[in-house]
């Protein structure tokens, strides 16, 4: 993401989103009441109003719009912005009617608030400076199935899924090499496909068996272009239980240093772990959060990005200083994403929790 100009005694700030983890952060960034103004494209009708040669057509314009909705749409890689037009063509829109922006990599926007939160501004800095960091793919593997993911800031995203029938090895041997040679074929293309469309930093194959080994060795030797690092690991299953089982192990970290994804994914299951003992080191909810935080005893602090995204302004605005507050302890703080299974974890503990440096007296 590159930030264009910021002008924030006038709430303005301008940017380019230029990776699809951009359009994650944009998500997370724009909020109700915003304004946002961009170049869109908007169908309007031209022609001779009494007759019958008025025709509907797109045209390019710059509006700005009110936000009332922000949606994430990963399948289709674009933020849709919904609002009311505060500003535009005379001519060809009505002020007060209804729009949507649609956000993809390559456009800019500029977005307007009343008041720019401490983490808002600190989660823009680090989206420009983990510009281009590759995602992971995750490929889970059986006979005759699977199934792709893509590790990336904005959580799992399913890629692919290849499913073929394998001969049994118990009728004929050569039967079944061709069709498990067919079958790795199919998921090599598959995987290729996902090298050409994202920067993949590490593959990362996975199954209960020797499946994976076998189709690592096929991968490897099957010339594909630009292939990125390739690891074999043991899963319990393969699919999402198998992708999530390769991230709560911290297999990606290890290759990929930063990967937000897992590393969100590591701080809820300690945060779960030190609940599950009772040992005083966790706090959940709003109360005790602030209290762990006014005792300097919060190490780190986590929110979801659902609590700071549906929040009143004036929620928003507390956060802020809780966030604040909690810089001013040295301890870390980390929005988590509730678009993979962590962060729902989190959210269901009323989306505020932190691990703590030491007991509190109840």
């Amino acid at each position: 993401m590159k930030v264009l100009k910021r002008i924030l005694k006038e709430g303005k700030i301008k940017l380019k989103v230029e990776t699809l983890d951009d359009l994650w952060h944009l998500y997370n960034v724009v909020g109700l009441g915003d304004q946002v103004s961009s170049r869109t494209m908007r169908r309007v009708r031209v022609g001779d109003e009494s007759g019958r040669k008025q025709e509907s057509v797109r045209k390019p314009m710059t509006l700005k719009i009110s936000v009332e909705d922000v949606s994430f749409h990963t399948f289709s890689n674009r933020v849709r912005i919904l609002g009311t037009v505060l500003e535009g063509p005379n001519d060809l829109v009505n002020i007060g009617s209804h729009h949507t922006i649609n956000v993809e990599p390559g456009r800019t926007l500029t977005i307007i608030k009343e008041h720019w939160p401490g983490y808002l501004l600190t989660r823009l800095k680090q989206a420009e400076k983990t510009q281009g960091t590759p995602v992971c793919l995750i490929v889970t593997i059986e006979d005759g199935m699977a199934e792709l993911f893509l590790a990336a800031d904005f959580g799992l995203s399913n890629g692919v899924r290849v499913r073929t029938t394998i001969s049994r090895k118990r009728g004929d041997q050569k039967s079944h090499d061709k069709t498990m040679k067919e079958f790795f074929t199919s998921v090599t293309l598959a995987v290729r496909s996902q090298i050409e469309q994202n920067d993949i930093g590490l593959i990362v194959i996975a199954g209960p068996g020797f499946v994976k080994d076998h189709f690592k060795t096929h991968l490897m030797s099957a010339g594909v272009k630009d292939l990125p690092s390739v690891v074999a690991e043991s899963s319990n299953s393969i699919g999402i239980p198998g992708a999530k089982e390769i991230l709560f192990r911290g297999i990606i970290g290890k290759a990929i240093k930063g990967l937000k994804l897992e590393a969100e994914t590591q701080l809820v299951e300690k945060l779960i772990e030190h609940l599950a003992k009772d040992n005083g080191l966790a706090a959940y909810g709003d109360d005790e959060v602030k209290k762990a935080v006014q005792f300097g005893a919060v190490e780190t602090l986590l929110i979801t990005d659902k609590k700071l995204r549906e929040g009143t302004d004036e929620q928003r605005r507390k956060m802020d200083r809780l966030i604040r507050d909690v810089e001013k302890i040295r301890a870390e703080f980390h929005i988590v994403s509730t678009d993979h299974p962590a962060g729902n974890q989190l959210q269901n503990l009323s989306g505020i929790a932190a691990t703590l440096r030491f007991r509190m007296d109840k």
